[in-house]
């Protein structure tokens, strides 16, 4: 059985994390393998030796029966569940399970800490949407919903995107959701081919699934994604993504990153060199 990955620092956020992938695992018959990235404590280095050993030891038994309450709470939920803690910073543990497991798809909460500092350096979470090798989905902490009855999905109708569509329909039809595709047009941002064009494969690849496509003007990306998809209640924004484009992952600061980190809205990023429908 493949499953969804949620790392899980044991933060509230955390909980919302595993609880949005709990709705998304329970419509695709899916387990839940949970992750934590475990760092020995940052202490007086000035101590004994032994003493610096045995704080550690005794985190990492604390972190270890916690991370096994959380199994066994989501075991209960009637959820085919597994959990593992790993040693190292949280972004390459979360990478490097990402290649070992090969999760159908990857919830996670957003730090949360905000800030000048956070937009500068990025977080755990938009480090790991910008370099996975599946989609992940990035809670922000002021996310409320549980389920997904709206769905914006940001297209620049530049490029094919059949295997993002196809994602992001999929889930759609699973949850019985919503689906507008939206194109913001805004100054200085990629506009070469003809929207019309694209517009017409997409419908051929779609057939009669039921979507609305708008194109809408704004001074910004970001910002007209955000305005639309709060105007809409929209419950997730799915970006699709291709490196060294204007959607590039979450190295893009002025699109993907900023979004990841400014946003009140969940977030679903979609590699499109990799994506695959979401099935199992």
């Amino acid at each position: 059985m493949r499953a969804l990955l949620v790392p899980i620092d044991f933060s509230e956020n955390s909980q919302r994390a595993l609880e949005f992938a709990q709705e998304i695992a329970e419509r695709y018959d899916a387990g839940i393998s949970l992750v934590h990235a475990f760092h020995p404590p940052v202490v007086d280095p000035n101590l004994p030796a032994e003493t610096l050993v045995a704080l550690a030891e005794q985190t990492e038994k604390l972190n270890q029966e916690t991370l096994l309450k959380w199994e066994s709470d989501c075991r209960a939920d009637g959820f085919a569940c597994q959990s593992k803690l790993v040693y190292g910073a949280a972004a390459e543990v979360i990478l490097e399970e990402i290649k070992t497991q090969k999760p159908i798809l990857v919830v996670m909460g957003r730090t949360g800490k905000g800030g000048w500092l956070d937009k500068i350096i990025g977080s755990v979470a938009a480090g790991v949407a910008g370099k996975a090798s599946c989609p992940v989905l990035v809670l922000p902490p002021q996310t409320e919903t549980r389920t997904i009855r709206k769905i914006v999905y940001a297209t620049e109708l530049e490029r094919p995107e059949e295997n993002a569509l196809g994602f992001a329909f999929n889930l759609a039809e699973h949850f019985k959701a919503e689906l507008d595709l939206v194109k913001v047009r805004a100054p200085f941002e990629v506009d070469v081919f003809n929207d019309e064009e694209f517009m017409q494969d997409i419908a051929a690849v779609l057939g009669t699934k039921k979507y609305a496509l708008q194109v809408i003007e704004a001074d910004s990306v970001v910002g007209g994604l955000q305005t639309y998809a709060d105007e809409q209640h929209a419950d997730l924004i799915v970006m699709a993504t291709r490196k060294r484009d204007w959607l590039s992952g979450i190295i893009n600061p002025s699109v993907s990153k900023k979004m990841v980190l400014a946003t009140h809205i969940p977030v679903l990023v979609c590699h499109l060199e990799t994506v695959e429908t979401l099935e199992v």
